[in-house]
C-alpha cells in the first residue's frame, strides 16, 4: 500500500489524476475511509478519454478526482485500483463488494489473483 502526503490551505482545490481503461476493466474508486468532511471534501470526478470526444473501443483515458480543503487538520482517504484480475463484481461506478484477493480458481492451474492496489493519501490543511 502506497502512502502519499498532500499539504493544502483552507479553500484550496486540488486534483488527482489516474489512468483508467474501462475496456480492460481497469477502474479507480474513492473508498472508505472517506476523508473527514471538516478538513476535506470531494468535489466529484471527471473522465477524459484519450481519443477525444469520440471514445474508441479499447481507448483508455484519465480519471480526475477533485478535492477542496475546508478547515485545518489532517485526514486520509484511499483510492482503490481495480483490474480484471484483482476485483470481481465491480462496474465503472460500483466498487467491488470485497477488496481482498478474489477467489482462487479451483482448477489448480491458475495462479491466485492479486489484491487490488490501494493508495492512501494523507492530507494536511494548515
Amino acid at each position: 500500500m502506497k502512502d502519499t502526503s498532500i499539504t493544502a490551505e483552507p479553500g484550496e482545490r486540488f486534483t488527482l489524476t489516474v489512468d483508467q481503461n474501462a475496456s480492460t476493466r481497469e477502474y479507480w474508486y474513492l473508498v472508505d475511509p472517506k476523508p473527514d468532511s471538516s478538513v476535506l471534501v470531494g468535489r466529484g470526478q471527471d473522465y477524459t478519454s484519450d481519443s477525444g470526444d469520440e471514445p474508441g473501443a479499447g481507448a483508455g483515458g484519465r480519471l480526475t478526482f477533485t478535492f477542496e480543503a475546508k478547515g485545518k487538520g489532517t485526514t486520509r482517504f484511499t483510492l482503490l485500483h481495480c483490474t480484471f484480475t484483482t476485483c470481481q463484481g465491480n462496474t465503472s461506478t460500483l466498487p467491488p463488494a470485497t477488496t481482498g484477493p478474489s477467489a482462487t480458481p479451483t482448477t489448480g492451474t491458475a495462479t491466485p489473483s492479486q489484491a487490488p492496489e490501494r493508495i492512501t493519501y494523507t492530507v494536511t490543511v494548515d
